[in-house]
């Protein structure tokens, strides 16, 4: 009877939530459910980490049957997840876990201070100038179609034929439409619960908004299991104080450094990437002490990375062969049905996308910021320090450490050989593989506690030496080479870099006046180039018209050269839809050469010379 109640309530429960309209509160209650049937883990704050990556890589797993059947409704997603918690409660009892270790405040306080430092600059802001935040990395805009574009179909958009994908350019369908999707998934599955709705939201404006804030909820959780992670590679033995001090230079590093130069550039899937290889990195360093929970996990976190950031995919091969060699894997018959299970399901994206894939891809250029390789360096060191302080080789977990360290160092100096050896530089995935390399750093960080662990109080002296330095090194310096003073993550925090608020509200005021674009397209001549580039391009997303948008802000695009009047004729000739000029600014002039005419004078010539074609709106 208790088993049949289990199961009623799974599904009432769901029902119920969804006719009040709270269905928001299923996934906290989730998660608690989750929290209690975890096994190999002490602490609230431990069950809660590995739940919440365990979750993601399960709902990747689920979306590819939930695509077909269900949809994206929250009644079936949560009464099927329930059912299967109940299933699971029958082979092992909900344990209420122990609140807190001291680390565990550390990582709190650690990720409430990364949190606190990432929301404010957006609450601050209209929608517009949070646009303007992300917007530089210009990606993010796509990002958005896609999580709309999944909600529309309410499942993987890779499942369903190019023709259906309407919110995507033509020209780039196929390859968008194959793109990992885990963490747009992720969203579109969230954004229903959040709304308690069985459809696609109708406002573009929430949408997109919704999906920001989401967007910031990812890097926090990033800061979080970086944090946790830290700690976790400390060990149980670690003073708390060192504990501490150590994750101050892991926060630094998050906050300062690199994380939040992918942050501001606006890739949330590669960050959804960062955070399963923050996860994997501790757990096949340190592992949970049931097998089979182990065993799934390793499982899911690779799924996980394979459908948001697959270039990671080969650094997890890597850690993942050496822990199935160290702890001879293999001879459990669980492994091996759930890794025969599993590989057909990693393979999804990266054979999805062998269309779109060659060599010459690895040396292609992209709208990243150039990685700081100094203070990588820097962590590599200081990571390699703590493993080999104090005879921490002779640990099992410090050697699996160093094989982590030792692979992913591997991979930077075989991607930047390739690309040294091919264009004479390293580039863009250069800077991309980079950023798992500091994240497996920051997270081998935790091994600097062992510093101040030893007997005596010189270690501690120097620790906090250390860790003062490194955390100011962090907070000064960053960006490119040190080159950009101070750090991304000070600019972001104090408002010296606002991104393109200006760009971000043209989009808004655009999109606002114009809701429907009516085979029409809005190109925004209003201001500076960039602005006219920003404002042209999450216009067309706010619009859901980033199907013809996109070969506007191409064409926009400052940093394509010089534009001249015949090409912005020969733009508007081969448009297949009208087009709509924004003009305000008498001044303002995006074209080149000597006779070059004003933005004004530009949209009144073609206007003229393309009436049935061409309307200039002036505000």
């Amino acid at each position: 009877m208790v088993l049949l109640g289990a199961l009623v309530a799974a599904w009432a429960v769901p029902a119920l939530t969804h006719l009040v309209g709270v269905d928001w509160l299923l996934i906290p209650v989730y998660l608690a459910a989750v929290v209690g049937l975890q096994r190999g883990l002490t602490t609230l704050l431990d069950r809660l980490v590995v739940a919440i990556v365990q979750s993601f890589g399960a709902l990747v797993v689920a979306g590819l049957f939930f695509s077909y059947v269900g949809k994206l409704h929250p009644v079936v997603l949560a009464g099927s997840a329930f059912t299967l918690l109940v299933a699971a409660a029958t082979r092992r009892d909900w344990r209420a876990p122990r609140l807190y270790r001291p680390a565990d405040l550390a990582v709190v306080a650690g990720t409430v201070g990364v949190a606190v430092l990432t929301v404010v600059p957006f609450a601050l802001r209209d929608l517009g100038g949070r646009i303007g935040i992300v917007a530089g990395g210009e990606d993010i805009a796509r990002h958005m179609t896609l999580f709309e574009q999944i909600g529309r179909f309410g499942g993987f958009a890779f499942l369903h034929p190019p023709g259906d994908a309407t919110l995507l350019p033509a020209a780039e369908t196929e390859g968008i439409r194959a793109y990992p999707q885990g963490i747009y998934y992720t969203y579109a599955v969230v954004d229903r619960f959040l709304r308690s709705s069985d459809t696609s939201s109708t406002d573009p404006f929430t949408a997109v908004d919704t999906m920001l804030w989401l967007y910031v909820v990812t890097f926090v959780v990033l800061a979080l299991v970086v944090l946790w992670s830290a700690a976790r590679i400390a060990g149980p033995g670690a003073r708390p104080l060192a504990v501490t001090a150590a994750l101050a230079v892991v926060a630094a590093g998050v906050f300062f450094g690199e994380p939040v130069a992918v942050f501001v550039r606006g890739y949330p899937n590669e960050l959804a990437g960062l955070v399963v290889a923050a996860a994997l990195t501790a757990l096949v360093v340190r592992p949970l002490t049931s097998r089979i929970d182990q065993i799934v996990t390793v499982a899911l976190l690779v799924i996980a990375l394979s459908f948001t950031y697959h270039l990671f995919l080969p650094f997890a091969g890597l850690l993942v062969l050496g822990w199935v060699a160290r702890y001879r894997v293999w001879r459990s018959w669980q492994a091996v049905v759930i890794g025969v299970l599993a590989v057909p399901i990693v393979a999804i994206t990266p054979i999805g996308l062998l269309h779109a894939t060659t060599t010459q891809l690895l040396t292609s250029a992209g709208t990243a910021l150039p990685s700081d390789k100094p203070a990588a360096l820097l962590l590599v060191l200081l990571a390699a320090a703590g493993l080999v302080a104090a005879g921490g080789l002779r640990s099992p977990a410090r050697r699996m450490a160093a094989f982590a360290l030792l692979a992913a160092v591997s991979l930077q100096v075989v991607m930047g050989a390739w690309q040294l050896l091919t264009i004479g530089r390293t580039h863009y995935y250069f800077d991309k593989l980079l950023h798992v390399l500091v994240i497996v750093m920051l997270v081998l960080m935790g091994s600097l506690a062992r510093l101040a662990t030893t007997n005596g109080r010189r270690p501690l002296a120097v620790t906090a030496v250390v860790v003062l330095a490194v955390a100011g090194f962090f907070v000064v310096a960053g960006g490119r080479n040190h080159a950009v003073v101070p750090s991304y993550g000070v600019r972001l925090a104090t408002g010296i870099d606002r991104g393109s608020p200006g760009g971000g509200r043209d989009a808004v005021f655009i999109a606002s006046r114009f809701p429907e674009a009516e085979n029409t397209v809005d190109v925004d001549l209003m201001g500076d180039p960039y602005r006219n580039f920003f404002g042209t391009l999450y216009g067309s997303v706010l619009q859901r018209n980033y199907r013809y948008g996109h070969d506007w802000y191409n064409f926009l695009n400052p940093t394509r050269g010089p534009r001249t009047l015949a090409d912005l004729e020969r733009q508007v000739s081969v448009s297949p839809v009208r087009v709509r000029i924004h003009v305000s600014d008498p001044r303002a002039r995006f074209l080149t050469g000597p006779d070059a005419p004003t933005n004004v004078d530009a949209a009144t010539l073609v206007a003229q010379r393309y009436p049935d074609r061409v309307q200039v709106v002036t505000h």
